[in-house]
């Protein structure tokens, strides 16, 4: 064996010798390149590993860190005020990749039906952006992954934004959704999963507290991801996650907060659910990463839920960004895994349910979660061009 190896080399350096000296060099920049993108790569995996986290997710994070994103919200407000006082429309992307449309007769509200339904769930999805923008592609590749692992229908209801808007409009139209789901489409509360993500995550826990108090049903469950839950935004240990959250900034963030509040006192339940009355609430899981300067939210309702003995369930990834659930990374599909498991209230079950089978027996297809779960099979990342409202 070791004098074909020999050979081998033998023949290949004597190829390369005949070679003109162009292409010589044009090989050696080739080698050097690949022997530092090697070389990088191994920085890089020590890195994560040190940091507990995929060498995927560190990689994406330092393309984030990158990319140009603006931090000043006054900066974009004239652009902001006139994008929000226009009628919605549904970008091709969502409806052709995704495959969203319209839902009945509503022209801000959608439907999206998994590959294979095999649950009786319906995803009542707020999206987030901070009160401001309407859904990005990330967030539209992630309504695809969620109805598909959950095997459930996904309503996306794209409320009215501010500055033009204020939360007394956007309760009134999300709250008009759901009596409509619950009243003319007679589906039944226990089966509607209230989810939503940053801004969208603290509707949810608004609307709930709302929905409460006005003695109507209320959803089975609700899904609360990288929840911002305090517009105030004065919790004094997010000054300390700034420095490692590329996507949010807290000044930003606390300007479109007070927008979108209008008259309403920013430490009101309306809009900052986390002071509100917490019991007799759906059960609810909340994903989070210590990346996210609104992950301080999400510790906070923790600390709250576990004095209270509330049904909350918090998982924190360390390390992990805004909304990283939109990410091409591992962590993104173990969070998702999660989702699924939290939802159905099992890990291990051939239709992914317990002895009570919310699927009535139907078997889910094998490979169901990982194929939704699943956001890049490629090798190479690329994170497309993106600020802060992106996620």
């Amino acid at each position: 064996m070791y004098k074909i190896i020999r050979s081998f080399v033998s023949k290949t350096a004597f190829k390369v010798w005949r070679m003109k000296k162009s292409t010589k060099i044009a090989i050696g920049i080739t080698a050097a390149a690949a022997a530092a993108a090697a070389g990088a790569y191994v920085v890089k995996a020590q890195q994560a590993k040190k940091q507990e986290r995929s060498v995927k997710s560190l990689v994406v994070e330092d393309a984030i860190k990158r990319l140009p994103i603006r931090s000043s919200a006054q900066e974009s407000y004239e652009e902001a005020l006139e994008q929000s006082s226009r009628p919605y429309v549904l970008p091709d992307f969502a409806r052709n990749n995704i495959g969203l449309t319209e839902y009945d007769d509503f022209t801000d509200t959608f439907i999206l039906q998994p590959k294979d339904r095999f649950s009786d769930f319906v995803i009542f999805y707020i999206h987030g952006h901070n009160f401001w923008s309407d859904p990005s592609k990330v967030h539209f590749r992630f309504y695809r992954k969620l109805a598909d692992a959950l095997g459930a229908t996904l309503i996306l209801p794209v409320y009215p934004k501010a500055p033009t808007y204020h939360v007394a409009d956007v309760h009134e139209m999300l709250l008009s959704r759901y009596r409509y789901l619950i009243g003319d489409k007679e589906i039944a509360p226990e089966n509607i999963i209230f989810a939503g993500d940053a801004a969208g995550g603290g509707l949810v826990l608004s609307l709930l507290q709302r929905l409460k108090y006005q003695a109507i049903a209320m959803p089975g469950k609700a899904l609360l991801i990288s929840p911002w839950l305090d517009i105030t935004n004065t919790n004094p240990d997010m000054v300390t996650v700034q420095g490692t959250d590329p996507l949010l900034n807290i000044d930003k963030l606390a300007f479109q907060g007070k927008e979108y509040a209008g008259e309403v006192d920013l430490e009101s339940p309306v809009v900052s659910p986390i002071y509100g009355d917490l019991k007799g609430l759906p059960p609810m899981t909340v994903i989070t990463g210590t990346h996210d300067i609104l992950c301080v939210d999400s510790l906070n309702l923790e600390k709250i839920a576990e004095a209270q003995d509330l049904d909350i369930n918090v998982f924190t990834f360390v390390n992990q960004l805004h909304f990283f659930v939109g990410l091409p990374i591992p962590e993104a599909k173990e969070a998702l895994e999660i989702i699924v498991e939290e939802i159905f209230g099992v890990e291990d079950c051939e239709c992914g349910c317990d002895e009570d089978c919310e699927c009535d027996g139907e078997e889910a297809p094998d490979n169901n979660i990982e194929d939704a779960a699943e956001t890049a099979e490629a090798d190479v990342v690329v994170v497309e061009p993106i600020d802060a409202d992106e996620v």
